[in-house]
């Protein structure tokens, strides 16, 4: 009776060292993911921050001036009446094939009752 128990009791020794060098693994492995997924986020953050730079410096109005009279562009400044509102853009005419199977469909729909 005692052996079953000692042979029992090393058994289950050896499965929990063996679940905890699995376990210990895992972490290490979620370690160097997180690790490198912090340094993915830093190099995208630079990126976002190099790109905003490179917009202020392209939207600086005295380097569009300067261009717009070395390429003759002729630009003005926009006017209060020129901008207008989301309700203002007109709606795209609707397909003529579309509403023909719309109305179809519809019509065969209608026709089943």
């Amino acid at each position: 009776m005692t052996r079953l128990l000692y042979i029992s009791v090393l058994i289950l020794c050896i499965f929990t060292s063996f679940m905890l060098y699995i376990l210990s693994y895992d972490s290490k492995n979620i370690k160097r993911e997180i690790a490198q997924i912090k340094t993915f986020i830093e190099t995208e953050k630079s990126d976002i921050e190099t790109l905003r730079a490179e917009l202020s410096l392209l939207s600086q109005p005295d380097r569009i001036q300067h261009l717009s009279n070395q390429f003759d562009l002729e630009l003005e400044p926009v006017n209060v009446t020129q901008i207008r509102g989301i309700e203002d853009i007109p709606l795209k005419p609707a397909n003529k094939v579309m509403d023909e199977l719309i109305q179809r469909s519809l019509i065969g729909y209608a026709g089943e009752q």
